[in-house]
């Protein structure tokens, strides 16, 4: 998450130091109102979903007798997340292997904001293809094997 916020303040301050203000009431200030609470809504979501799982396990709420219409979601979120912690390093290896990030004998962080960049555009896809056939699966499980009223 880190990184992330980082590249928020790092585009803000560009738009500072260009004079982008789309208000005319001076580049800072503008900036300062728009990109500070949006990259404080970020990161106070992000911890309150990781305060909210450390009182309340995934495990927990798959058990708590909820219907599986509205746990197949849950379910499909802990796959998908799962499916990126294990795969992200897979991809980063892989694209290791690809001969014109291997030809690259010092990395600058232009370099190294491509490759990140192309890494998580990469995690991104993989997620998207995972997230429609493993979704596509759970609703024909749901559809053969269990029967409840909605």
């Amino acid at each position: 998450m880190l990184p992330f916020i980082a590249m928020l303040i790092v585009v803000y301050a560009i738009f500072i130091l260009l004079g982008i203000d789309p208000e005319g009431k001076g580049a800072l200030q503008y900036w300062i109102n728009y990109g500070l609470p949006r990259a404080l809504l970020l990161v106070n979501a992000v911890l309150a979903f990781r305060l909210c799982f450390a009182f309340v396990s995934v495990d927990k709420l798959l058990s708590s007798g909820a219907g599986i219409h509205r746990l197949k979601y849950l379910i499909l979120g802990k796959i998908l997340y799962e499916a990126a912690a294990n795969s992200y390093h897979q991809l980063k290896y892989w694209q290791e292997l690809i001969p014109t990030v291997r030809a690259q004998d010092n990395k600058g962080l232009k370099d190294r904001f491509k490759t990140g960049l192309s890494s998580t555009l990469a995690l991104i896809l993989y997620i998207m293809a995972e997230a429609k056939y493993k979704g596509e699966r759970i609703d024909n499980l749901i559809a053969t094997c269990h029967k409840e009223k909605r």
